[in-house]
């Protein structure tokens, strides 16, 4: 009887990393097979496989298939093989989405570590929105140890960001680890703080001397979660003008202008533990610009990328990115109005 051979790089849990699908085998056929892949009940992918003189099928290169039907972070996906004549043999897996190849199976990275291409290390400001995701299987709660600097050292406080019955199994969970929600004056000036849920941890660095972000970025990471950067650098804008002529009643007249504004902005430098998330944004299909308020404002889209880095001990890495706004007109005026001295009851004859 055909069998699926455990899926490779993966245990025995029913999860498994999309990039850790490039190649199932099916072991033990005489004959050919029908090979099926269903989510929700619904069959995705079928096709007829003629098995070599061992008795074995190898299929390559499934996550093409399989992440253009995850809608989000992960998707349940049923794997069958059928032989004429005798059982039907499925094995089930839950299927995470990642753009990269991950050193772990899905089974030990998903307990250990935030949703994140970090890892475990970030540089953030004050005035900064900033977000982790994660996927829990067992109870745990969410809590971030702060560090403060006064006169006379380093002081802590544990301050809780979800409960274990905030925290929902089995789905992906994401929690506001902005600074401002550690701010405490009478602690002293907040210096950094680390992140823990269950055996994940995660530290935040405030680095004051980083000049101001324009832009702010929202984005969809490698594992599809939201994500933030702060572009640092220098910022170009460029004004593309297109103009269409035509002779129209015997004169050479302009009939058409189509105008778009791409700008060119520069990450700042980055220290290695920050250029796995500067990679990550420049694969990313879903990117926004952040408003002063952390809300997410208009989309945008990447044009180009130029991504390159050496390992130099005097090497200052930085990333280019080149984007434009995503609708139709892509031009923005920002108004400006000046504030309101008195209200409408004010007496102006008042001298």
């Amino acid at each position: 009887m055909a069998v699926i051979r455990e899926i490779q790089d993966n245990g025995a849990s029913g999860l498994a990393f999309s990039t850790h699908l490039q190649e199932l085998w099916i072991d033990g056929a005489s004959n050919s097979v029908i090979f099926l892949i269903a989510l929700g009940g619904i069959t995705i992918f079928s096709a007829e496989y003629v098995p070599d003189g061992n008795g074995e099928i190898r299929l390559y290169n499934l996550r093409r298939i399989l992440e253009s039907h995850i809608d989000g972070v992960f998707a349940d996906f049923v794997f069958t093989v059928k032989e004429s004549g005798k059982s039907e043999h499925s094995v089930s897996y839950r299927v995470f989405k990642t753009a990269v190849r991950v050193s772990e199976c899905a089974e030990e990275f998903l307990p250990s570590f935030f949703l994140t291409t970090l890892i475990n290390r970030k540089l953030t400001q004050l005035g900064r929105y900033e977000t982790l995701s994660f996927y829990p299987q067992s109870a745990c709660s969410v809590y971030a140890l702060a560090s403060y600097y006064t006169e006379s050292g380093i002081d802590t406080k544990e301050v809780s960001l979800m409960s274990e019955q905030d925290v929902v199994l089995n789905v992906v969970n994401s929690v506001n680890v902005s600074p401002s929600r550690f701010v405490d004056d009478s602690m002293g000036e907040l210096i950094g703080y680390v992140v823990r849920a269950g055996e994940r941890s995660f530290s935040f660095e405030i680095d004051s001397t980083q000049a101001k972000a324009d832009p702010a970025l929202l984005f969809l990471n490698n594992f599809g979660c939201w994500e933030t950067m702060y572009l640092t650098g220098t910022i170009e804008t460029e004004y593309e003008i297109k103009r269409s002529h035509a002779y129209i009643d015997g004169r050479f007249r302009q009939y058409d202008i189509d105008d778009t504004e791409y700008f060119k902005a520069n990450s700042g430098v980055l220290l290695d533990s920050m250029l796995r998330l500067g990679m990550d944004l420049a694969r990313s299909k879903s990117i926004f610009l952040l408003d002063s308020m952390g809300v997410a404002d208009d989309e945008i889209v990447l044009s180009d990328s130029e991504i390159k880095y050496a390992n130099d001990d005097d090497s200052m890495p930085s990333f280019d990115y080149t984007y434009r706004r995503a609708s139709f007109v892509p031009g923005m005026l920002h108004t400006i109005r000046p504030p309101k001295l008195f209200d409408k009851t004010f007496d102006i004859t008042f001298n």
